[in-house]
């Protein structure tokens, strides 16, 4: 089932932009372009030389939206603040933003590095909460105005070998419910999306591939995920986990033993684990956003 793009148009006032950042692959791609398709103009964030210019170029094309894009690493002191900056100086209807930028690793924690730990909670953290404090007056000024925090089933529990990107998006869920709690009553709705595994990069698709029927049963591709997080949107959901088997998997996670959670979670990660030389970005750690 897709997205019924005519209610995204009565839904959203004419004219309104959309905020996405890790736009240029995988899942944040797929957001902008259902967006796109549905007419929303956008502002894309992501890393420079990650082909950025190129998506937005491709969707101002294809559905004759306006697309602006800013490509930098959110990790790195005052760069958020100067592209909330230079998104707002637009003076434009800003209707929507969705934090989807992260990244981890799978690896055991005394191979992780510094830099990996801090880049994973700057990036999932920091960034995610400098962009919602920064924009969110812009979209209280929207007749409606709707965000979206990108977690993940990693939020659920605890993860051996994801010691760091586990807990990062722990966060991101606990923060998506408390401020859509504050934000009762006003114009902003506060949504946050889990999935699981998505099949996006080689990678990606690999270590998917590596854990056989039980890997494919429960991993998406990036345009259902970005599909079901848009409905979930719309529909004023307080967290979406999309897919029937990974909601009961977050069921079951709820009341299992947390041994067993801790096993089940450790041997499926650890089968997967690597060097740190070759650091995983979202949606990889995963196998996907």
């Amino acid at each position: 089932m897709r997205v019924q793009y005519r209610s995204w148009r009565s839904r959203l006032p004419k004219g309104a932009y959309a905020v996405v950042t890790g736009a240029s692959q995988g899942l944040g791609r797929a957001f902008a372009e259902e967006l796109a398709r549905g007419g929303v103009n956008l502002h894309l964030v992501a890393l420079p030389d990650s082909g950025l210019e190129r998506v937005g170029r491709a969707l101002q094309a294809l559905y004759d939206v306006s697309v602006e894009t800013h490509a930098c690493d959110m990790t790195a002191e005052g760069v958020v603040e100067s592209v909330c900056k230079l998104i707002l100086s637009r003076g434009q209807l800003l209707a929507m933003l969705i934090n989807n930028a992260g990244v981890g690793y799978n690896s055991t924690f005394v191979d992780s590095t510094l830099r990996q730990n801090e880049t994973c909670i700057l990036l999932n953290n920091l960034a995610t909460v400098k962009m919602t404090r920064l924009l969110l007056p812009a979209l209280l000024e929207a007749p409606q105005g709707r965000i979206l925090n990108v977690a993940s089933m990693a939020a659920m529990f605890p993860m051996p070998f994801m010691p760091v990107y586990a807990p990062s998006k722990c966060f991101v869920l606990s923060f998506s419910q408390s401020l859509r709690q504050e934000l009762r009553g006003t114009s902003v709705d506060v949504s946050v999306l889990c999935p699981n595994g998505i099949r996006t990069s080689a990678e990606a698709r690999e270590k998917i591939a590596s854990h056989g029927k039980f890997g494919d049963l429960f991993c998406m591709d990036a345009d259902q995920v970005a599909q079901a997080g848009l409905r979930g949107l719309v529909r004023d959901r307080a967290a979406i986990v999309p897919g029937a088997l990974n909601r009961a998997i977050a069921a079951v996670s709820r009341i299992a033993p947390r041994w067993l959670v801790y096993s089940v979670v450790g041997a499926f990660w650890g089968k997967t684990a690597k060097n740190p030389t070759r650091p995983l970005t979202v949606p990889a750690p995963n196998l996907a956003q």
